[in-house]
């Protein structure tokens, strides 16, 4: 199943709307949804906060939102919803996270006054700042997150004494878009990485979906022949009522169902999972119930692999990442795999996964345009020969030459094996790559479908 994306423009306006978060299916049938904002303003990132464990795939702990080169976002308890009171010394130490000029607010994020004038972006009213102190991208977050999780057995870094940790009366900014929703018991807001937005999901996680039409008309029957039903109607309690955005409509038998903004909610029955959103763009009436937009570069869309799960496509080609060698334990092909890596590994191995003539006649790299700006979990590294390309989730993106038409994938768990034998360059490149691995396993690179 191929689900092409909304082309958003990277220089948009943190106020802009998205447009139409319903996504095109192959048939070229668009639902009819709402405008919706963006999940974060252009040059501010998401970043996933992993633990590296012994005997398994990395464990997502939480997600936080990050400056365009992925730094911490760090908060003070002295600042107050509407100023920011780190001022003087501490902005040489702090430095505010600041607005282009002309930035709007919305959802979440507001805009705060400096002193000299400018803009500060404050998240879920919070101002937000970098930290000088750290030089790589995202070291306070993930020793933050090494220490809430010090018990956690088969965990490798431990924090180290003296590690990297937030001053008094700082803290880690985390993505957290259920915090500032009133929800009623039995809905979350939750980041779908499938739907490449955050949308509602029910008590088990999984996706839901609203109708343009009235719950009485959904032209759903169930005929002596049998039932041709694929929305499920999201039940609503007896004793339910109306909160915030969600109310109760009454439907033809007498049941209950929640709404959301006026349109009734449902599931989709080729949902297995959660987290799965197979039902985006089936019918021009179903669309996801979104509440913000993520940012894609144009044209990048979600295509489903039977058995793989889903991947990221560019015009339909899959779009691979690029992963050094490294101690993981299992099947490298399983649904899951590769979903979650460390986020300073990606940013450590950048564009440096494939430079050579041999590489490239095999393996394109995704690149990114002059005014490409990092937003969401996209960003921008620099290749040697001063191109930019893009990387998801800290990792470099690239199309396989030897894939023909959509739905190939047939670059899917290669290796390319380095030979420390080689030239002065070739064993360089051997020992910077076994370094990401500190176990006897060989260097090189393992290229994987790359996981939404």
């Amino acid at each position: 199943m191929l689900r092409s994306s909304i082309d958003s423009p990277v220089a948009q306006s943190a106020g802009a709307l998205t447009g139409a978060l319903a996504i095109l299916c192959a048939a070229g049938v668009q639902a009819r949804v709402p405008q919706l904002p963006p999940t974060t303003p252009p040059g501010v990132t998401l970043v996933e906060v992993v633990r590296e464990l012994n005997a398994s795939e990395p464990k997502l702990l939480w997600v936080r939102p990050g400056d365009a080169s992925g730094h911490t976002l760090l908060m003070s308890a002295n600042d107050t919803a509407h100023s920011s009171r780190c001022v003087g010394v501490c902005a040489q130490e702090f430095l505010p996270l600041r607005a282009a000029r002309g930035a709007r607010a919305f959802g979440d994020w507001s805009l705060v006054s400096r002193p000299d004038g400018a803009s500060q972006w404050a998240y879920q009213s919070h101002p937000l700042y970098t930290w000088t102190k750290e030089h790589v991208a995202g070291e306070v977050a993930t020793n933050v997150a090494l220490s809430e999780t010090a018990n956690l057995k088969l965990a490798e870094d431990p924090v180290q004494a003296g590690a990297l940790l937030p001053p008094s009366g700082w803290r880690v900014v985390r993505f957290t878009p259920a915090a500032t929703e009133t929800l009623p018991d039995g809905i979350d807001v939750q980041l779908l990485d499938s739907a490449q937005a955050v949308a509602l999901v029910n008590a088990d996680g999984l996706t839901l979906y609203s109708f343009d039409g009235d719950v009485r008309h959904d032209g759903q029957e169930c005929a002596p022949t049998g039932c041709r039903v694929r929305w499920l109607p999201l039940a609503a309690p007896a004793l339910g009522i109306a909160v915030g955005d969600f109310s109760i409509a009454t439907r033809d038998d007498g049941s209950l169902q929640w709404t959301y903004k006026g349109r009734p909610l449902y599931l989709f029955s080729g949902d297995k999972l959660a987290g799965d959103a197979h039902g985006i763009g089936l019918d021009p009436h179903w669309a996801l119930a979104a509440v913000s937009v993520n940012f894609r570069p144009a044209e990048v869309g979600v295509m489903t692999f039977d058995g793989y799960g889903d991947a990221l496509t560019w015009r339909g080609q899959t779009l691979y990442g690029s992963y050094p060698f490294e101690k993981r334990w299992g099947g490298r092909n399983l649904r899951e795999t590769f979903s979650h890596s460390a986020y300073a590994k990606g940013k450590r191995l950048g564009a440096s996964a494939c430079t050579d003539g041999a590489c490239l006649q095999r393996w394109q790299p995704f690149l990114a345009g002059a005014s490409a700006q990092s937003a969401g979990f996209w960003e921008t590294v620099q290749r040697p020969d001063g191109s930019r390309q893009w990387a998801y989730k800290g990792y470099a993106l690239y199309t396989y030459r030897a894939d023909r038409v959509p739905g190939d994938h047939t670059g899917q768990a290669t290796y390319d094996f380095h030979n420390p034998e080689g030239n002065y360059s070739q064993f360089q490149q051997a020992l910077f790559l076994a370094n990401f691995a500190q176990y006897r396993g060989g260097a090189g690179i393992y290229w994987n479908i790359a996981k939404p």
